[in-house]
């Protein structure tokens, strides 16, 4: 998604010591929940030196610049100060006026770029830090070949901006309730980023940790609400209690939000509570309740559904049986795993997607084999498949037969095993000729030309 779709506009600003004018980046955020600075407050110094104008025009152009209404204008301003004045003690100022102008027009990828820039010069600015951490979950790419440095890079800045905020001296002129205004407003953004990064390497233990305190701090963010729901509901064993609570809480908040993300986050909770419950029934009463707490309340249970009774289909049934032992969790879970990993596994299904994988020449196939998945249009099976004409098969073809080692389970939002095996040739060779008719040009088609009424005189 975009992160226009997310944000509006970040309230930063500019301090400037000295005796020199203080500059006002404009604007309001309601997605950043606050994230508005009270004047005058700024990192610990990292030099005695103190900022310096170094002549008339260079202060006159700075002010230009800030004070400039019209956006492009205000970025070739900030250019030409940087260009003109490039040994001011004030161009981390200009590249924060240029992150949250870039950020208005919707140009993220410059935004970033300027934040980053003012980190060279000012490591400790906890703008430029907040607004990194903030936006990194919505540009962040799981595929991206530099990923892992970049999930780094991201913990990195926001634990330094958590260690700054935990310097930083409460003002004598500002409140405890001010303060507090300032500060836990960008600590819900750093701990948030944290426990992206957390999620995103599968260190569920310590996003949940992360998480819970972004949204201690920050109770009405929908995205730390549902991550943190993914991060109980991804541990092992699942936390299904916490993870349906927290989720659910998201979507409240979405909803009352008009946030479009509602419907997506709903319609995962709806997949993961009725693949544990066994229905839909209570999920609508957990979700009021979640819209006016952030906590579930005490001894708050999902039940879970009862086992799945034999359908006579020896595969199937095999299937049904692990999934039910998984759900369980415990020691009996993990004992039936060790068990069951490495084991073979095959059976026949309809073909519910069919993606590239992430290692050059494979296809992650996701196949329903049972009559619920079936109607409900989910994978049970993710057939990690190295057949050159797998790249053919599309959603909606029946493969006869497929066949596979048990690699992995998921458990979220639906039971599914993961395999790494091989379809049947003939299945292969008919999904191979459907795609040649889908790939076929359609004939043009041609319009009569419009008979043109005569005219009279």
């Amino acid at each position: 998604m975009k992160i226009t779709t997310v944000l509006s506009i970040l309230t930063l600003m500019v301090s400037i010591s000295g005796g020199a004018a203080a500059s006002e980046v404009a604007g309001r955020s309601a997605g950043s929940a606050g994230l508005t600075p009270v004047s005058h407050l700024q990192a610990p110094p990292q030099a005695a030196k103190q900022p310096q104008w170094k002549s008339r025009d260079e202060y006159d152009a700075f002010n230009a610049m800030t004070t400039e209404k019209d956006l492009n204008k205000k970025i070739s301003l900030a250019e030409a100060f940087l260009q003109k004045f490039s040994n001011s003690d004030f161009k981390s100022g200009a590249y924060l006026t240029e992150m949250q102008t870039y950020f208005q027009l919707g140009k993220s990828d410059q935004a970033i770029e300027a934040g980053k820039k003012v980190l060279e010069i000012d490591p400790d600015n906890l703008d430029a830090l907040a607004f990194l951490s903030y936006v990194f979950p919505f540009v962040f790419k799981a595929d991206d070949p530099d990923a892992t440095s970049k999930l780094s890079r991201a913990d990195s800045d926001a634990h330094h901006g958590l260690d700054v905020l935990q310097k930083l001296q409460k003002p004598a002129n500002v409140t405890d309730e001010q303060f507090n205004q300032y500060v836990k407003p960008k600590r819900a953004v750093f701990n948030g980023a944290i426990g992206f990064a957390a999620l995103q390497r599968k260190d569920y233990a310590n996003a949940v940790t992360a998480l819970k305190a972004a949204v201690d701090d920050n109770p009405t963010d929908v995205y730390t609400f549902y991550r943190l729901g993914l991060a109980y509901m991804y541990s092992a064993p699942p936390d299904y209690d916490h993870a349906v609570w927290y989720t659910a809480r998201a979507v409240a908040l979405a909803q009352a939000a008009k946030n479009p993300a509602s419907d997506e986050i709903g319609k995962f909770l709806k997949r993961a509570y009725v693949n544990y419950h066994g229905n839909d029934q209570g999920l609508a009463d957990i979700t009021m309740q979640a819209a006016s707490a952030v906590n579930p309340p005490d001894g708050f249970k999902v039940a879970p559904a009862e086992r799945h009774k034999p359908t006579g289909n020896q595969a199937i049934d095999y299937f049904y049986s692990l999934e039910d032992t998984m759900k369980a969790g415990g020691d009996k879970a993990k004992q039936i795993w060790e068990q069951t990993k490495g084991q073979s596994f095959g059976y026949g299904g309809k073909v519910v997607s069919a993606d590239k994988g992430p290692e050059a020449g494979t296809t992650l196939v996701g196949i329903s084999i049972t009559d619920s998945s079936k109607a409900a249009d989910t994978a049970d099976i993710i057939l990690r498949n190295t057949q050159a004409d797998a790249k053919y098969l599309a959603k909606g073809d029946v493969v006869a037969s497929f066949k596979g080692t048990i690699a992995e389970y998921n458990l979220t939002p639906s039971f599914s095993l993961t395999l790494d095996g091989t379809i049947d040739d003939d299945s292969l060779a008919a999904a191979k000729e459907e795609a040649k008719t889908r790939t076929k040009p359609k004939p043009p088609v041609h319009h009569p030309t419009p008979h043109k009424p005569a005219t009279t005189n």
